[in-house]
């Protein structure tokens, strides 16, 4: 019979085995470009994706939490209530919204969970 010492033991290495698994099993969401997606967002509703785009220029509305993102073609617009806005978010920037997409209406909106705003380097292709 193990001692209680041992059962928390056994179950601690089960609860990481398990954490591991999860965490090495589960591939990450690969960020697209704006245009990218508005090419056929119907086919991303309801999913959840990583966005990559400029956030245009007098598109912030920071009472409401709301903003466009561009790219050399669409615009995507993006609620970000749910989401902690970065110090460094700025107009102008590149940034990644991660969210879910949805359409409301004739417009789609990214319901965003996180921003992340970085070097413009950062979210480029590398296949591109």
């Amino acid at each position: 019979m193990l001692g209680r010492r041992a059962r928390l033991l056994a179950a601690g290495g089960i609860a990481m085995l398990a954490l591991s698994a999860t965490l090495f099993l589960s591939e990450p969401t690969p960020s697209m470009a704006v245009d990218e997606l508005m090419e056929s967002p119907a086919s991303f509703d309801g999913d959840e994706v990583s966005i990559r785009g400029v956030v245009k220029n007098g598109s912030y509305d920071a009472e409401n939490l709301i903003f466009f993102l561009e790219g050399a073609e669409h615009l995507l617009k993006v609620d970000a209530d749910n989401a902690a806005i970065p110090q460094a978010f700025d107009e102008g920037l590149t940034i990644l919204v991660d969210g879910t997409l949805h359409q409301k209406g004739s417009e789609w909106v990214l319901k965003a969970e996180l921003l992340t705003v970085g070097c413009p380097s950062k979210y480029e292709d590398s296949n591109a």
